[in-house]
């Protein structure tokens, strides 16, 4: 069974988006390469997680902080008391925030995740980007080999809608956690793992559970529309009657009845799955 995304699903997920249809192009093609389209679970998942990130809108990370809100986006560098329910941000913070997004970004992401030193200024080229918010010149290398492109040389490759599609599909094929697939994570409704596998904490959890919860129902609907239709459409190929196959040469089946050699029966309850009928006669 493939699902089919529709403008309405991201609408669910995404409100704000105001190209759905654009998302649903990029999309297509990437949820059936990887089977995120075979259960409402996984597509929901899906939709729902890259919907927090960054709403399905291609954007860079622009780090445009004051002194107060880095200490309390990474409190554990920022904040004079980082345990304090209250954050008052450190004398870092402050000359950071009175440097600008790009001094910021170099401090923040500098030395780490495969970038330069803060000098280098790769925190600041090797931002978040993109629906899935990438960052680090590691993960720049590692998603462009996975989908054939050189987004470590094009970082801004990943302000198109069909790379920033193609990169959130392999991300979700490729992550793991606790040894399980982010589809098979999805299929048992696992929200926190998940949720770990892609943020690496609990960031927005409640907001990615809402989104969830807004698109489910909608996918799960489909699912069920397409299950009936297929029963209805596909040919029968094998009979089973009150559990016995047998060959469908030598069955009339009408309406509410089925003649067989031994006679003509009423049908109880007739059940197809797939290419078999199953029929249980009075």
């Amino acid at each position: 069974m493939n699902l089919t995304l529709t403008p309405d699903h991201v609408r669910a997920v995404a409100p704000s988006n105001a190209n759905p249809a654009a998302v649903v192009a990029a999309l297509a093609p990437v949820i059936t390469r990887y089977g995120i389209d075979q259960t409402p679970e996984r597509l929901g998942m899906f939709l729902a997680q890259w919907a927090h990130e960054s709403n399905f809108i291609c954007t860079s990370e622009n780090l445009n902080y004051s002194a107060q809100r880095l200490s309390e986006v990474w409190p554990n560098r920022y904040a004079v008391n980082p345990r304090a329910a209250v954050k008052v941000p450190n004398a870092v913070a402050r000359r950071l925030a009175a440097a600008g997004p790009q001094a910021i970004a170099s401090h923040c992401y500098g030395g780490r995740m495969g970038n330069g030193a803060e000098t280098t200024g790769d925190g600041w080229t090797y931002r978040g980007r993109g629906w899935p918010q990438l960052t680090g010149r590691d993960a720049y290398r590692a998603y462009g080999r996975l989908i054939g492109m050189d987004l470590e040389g094009n970082p801004n490759l990943l302000l198109r809608a069909d790379v920033s599609a193609a990169v959130a599909g392999a991300y979700w094929a490729h992550r793991r956690y606790q040894g399980r697939t982010l589809n098979e994570l999805a299929d048992a409704g696992h929200m926190i793992s998940v949720t770990q596998a892609i943020n690496g904490g609990q960031n927005g959890l409640q907001d990615r559970l809402a989104r969830y919860r807004r698109v489910i129902g909608r996918l799960r609907e489909q699912a069920a529309a397409l299950a009936a239709q297929e029963a209805l459409v596909r040919p029968v190929l094998r009979l089973f009657v009150n559990g016995v196959e047998m060959s469908l040469a030598d069955a009339v089946i009408a309406e509410d009845t089925i003649t067989l050699p031994s006679g003509v029966h009423p049908i109880d309850q007739r059940t197809q799955v797939g290419e078999k009928l199953y029929v249980t006669t009075g």
